[in-house]
C-alpha cells in the first residue's frame, strides 16, 4: 500500500510540477496550434544579425500590424522591451540552465522560425512550421563539420549560387533546401539607424585622415577552443603585423597617408596581447565598443573607403559596396592545413590585394589613400556567383515564404 501511494503521489507530482521544467514537458507532450501569424526571432548574441535586419525591415514596413512576433534572448541582461506592437520577448534559460515555458510555447505555436546560429533545442511540432536558417556569412574558410542533426532548418539562406553546393555537403544535406537570397544584414551597408556615421567621422578628424579603412581579420585563437585556427600570429595575434614595433611602423605609415584603420576584434578572437591605445592612426573595436557607442558594425563598414581582411566572411558581403579590399594572406598555408577552405581554387575568389609582408600591406594602404582602385574589373567578374542579388534582399526572404 505504502509504494502504491508512493507511486500515485508521484505520478500526480509529474502531472501538476509547477517548475519550468515542468511546464515545459507538459507543453512537449500537448502541443499548442501552430498561429499562421506568429513568427519567432532568435539571434547570436541576442538581438544581431541577420534576424536583427529582417525584423527591422518587417517593423519598418508594418508587417507587425498582421504578424505577431516574438524575439526569444538567451541572456536577461540583453533583453529590453521593444515597445512595439504586436511584439513581445521571452527568456530561452531559467536562472538554473532550463528551457522556459515561454521560450517552448513561442517556438511551438510559431508558423515561422527565423534565426542566424542554432536553436538544437528546438524542432519541428507541426507541420505547417518553417524553420529558416539566415546563417552568419558566406566566406572562404572551410566550415566545422556538422550536419543537420546538429543545425535543424527547413532552409538555410546564402548569399549567391556559388554557396548551394558548398553548404549541401557542409551540412551533410545533398537535398538540402539552401535558397541563395542574400542577407538582410548587408542593407545595413545604405541605412543610417545607429551613430555608426557620425563615430566615423569624428575618430576621422581627431586623426586628421581622409579616408577610413576597417580591418576585420578571422579569428585565430577563439574564445571556444574547438573553433581555434591557431597559425601562430607573433606576438600581437595579428597577421602581418607580428611585434608591437610593427604595428607602430605601420601607424605611422597611416598618419602619413591621412588614413585613419579601424581594427573590429571578431567577435569569437580571444583577446589580442597588444594594447591598441597609444596609437593615433589605428582605433580598436570590439562588440562592447560597438555596443556602448550604438553603431551598427555594418552601417559602419558601409561608410569606410576599403575594407582589410583575410578569409573572413565579411569580405563577401563588402564585395557589394565596390570597393577595394584587401587580403592578408601570410598564414595562408598554415590555416588551409588548419581549417582548409570551403571553395576550390579559393584564391580566385579573393578579389584584391594579396598581402603577406609589411610592404604590401603599406602598398595597400597608399592606394586608398591615393584613390586607386587596381582590383575594381576582378570584384565586378566574379561578384554574381558569389552574391546573386545586389539588394532587396529582407522583402526577397519574405516574399520567398509568402510573408
Amino acid at each position: 500500500m505504502k509504494d502504491l501511494l508512493k507511486r500515485i503521489a508521484s505520478g500526480i507530482k509529474r502531472r501538476i510540477d509547477p517548475t519550468d521544467k515542468g511546464r515545459v514537458k507538459r507543453l512537449m507532450n500537448h502541443p499548442p496550434a501552430v498561429k499562421p501569424d506568429s513568427i519567432v526571432f532568435v539571434s547570436s548574441a541576442d538581438y544581431t544579425g541577420n534576424p536583427k535586419a529582417l525584423f527591422l525591415y518587417m517593423i519598418e514596413h508594418g508587417y507587425n500590424e498582421k504578424y505577431k512576433i516574438t524575439w526569444l534572448f538567451e541572456h536577461k541582461e540583453n533583453m529590453f522591451d521593444f515597445g512595439l506592437p504586436n511584439v513581445d520577448t521571452a527568456l530561452i534559460w531559467n536562472k538554473h540552465g532550463e528551457r522556459t515555458p515561454a521560450a517552448q510555447k513561442a517556438i511551438m505555436s510559431a508558423r515561422y522560425i527565423f534565426y542566424s546560429h542554432n536553436v538544437n533545442w528546438a524542432r519541428k511540432y507541426g507541420e505547417d512550421q518553417t524553420f529558416v536558417n539566415l546563417w552568419h556569412g558566406c566566406g572562404y574558410k572551410d566550415n566545422v563539420k556538422t550536419d543537420k542533426k546538429k543545425i535543424y532548418y527547413d532552409y538555410v539562406i546564402v548569399t549567391g549560387h556559388k554557396y548551394i553546393e558548398v553548404f549541401k555537403e557542409h551540412l551533410k544535406d545533398p537535398d538540402g533546401n539552401i535558397v541563395p537570397l542574400g542577407y538582410p544584414r548587408n542593407e545595413f551597408f545604405t541605412s543610417n539607424r545607429s551613430s555608426a556615421a557620425k563615430e566615423l567621422e569624428e575618430l576621422k578628424a581627431k586623426a586628421s585622415a581622409t579616408k577610413a579603412v576597417i580591418w576585420m581579420p578571422t579569428y585565430r585563437k577563439s574564445v571556444l577552443s574547438r573553433l581555434d585556427s591557431d597559425t601562430n600570429m607573433g606576438d600581437t595575434g595579428l597577421p602581418v603585423l607580428y611585434e608591437e614595433k610593427d604595428l607602430r611602423e605601420f601607424d605611422e605609415h597611416c598618419k602619413k597617408r591621412g588614413v585613419l584603420l579601424v581594427l573590429k576584434q571578431h567577435s569569437l578572437q580571444s583577446n589580442y596581447s597588444v594594447s591598441l591605445d597609444p596609437y593615433s592612426n589605428i582605433v580598436f573595436m570590439d562588440e562592447q565598443y560597438l555596443k556602448d557607442k550604438d553603431i551598427e558594425l555594418y552601417e559602419l563598414m558601409g561608410r569606410t573607403d576599403a575594407l582589410l581582411t583575410d578569409y573572413s566572411s565579411t569580405a563577401i558581403d563588402y564585395i557589394l559596396l565596390d570597393k577595394p579590399i584587401g587580403y592578408t594572406v601570410d598564414d595562408f598555408d598554415e590555416y588551409q592545413e588548419a581549417r582548409g577552405w570551403c571553395l576550390d581554387n579559393v584564391k580566385e575568389y579573393m578579389a584584391g590585394h594579396h598581402i603577406a609582408n609589411m610592404e604590401e600591406l603599406k602598398q595597400f594602404i597608399d592606394d586608398v589613400s591615393d584613390g586607386l582602385d587596381p582590383h575594381k574589373e576582378w570584384r565586378n567578374r566574379i561578384r554574381p556567383e558569389l552574391q546573386t542579388y545586389e539588394d532587396g534582399f529582407s522583402k526577397r526572404i519574405l516574399d520567398y515564404f509568402g510573408i
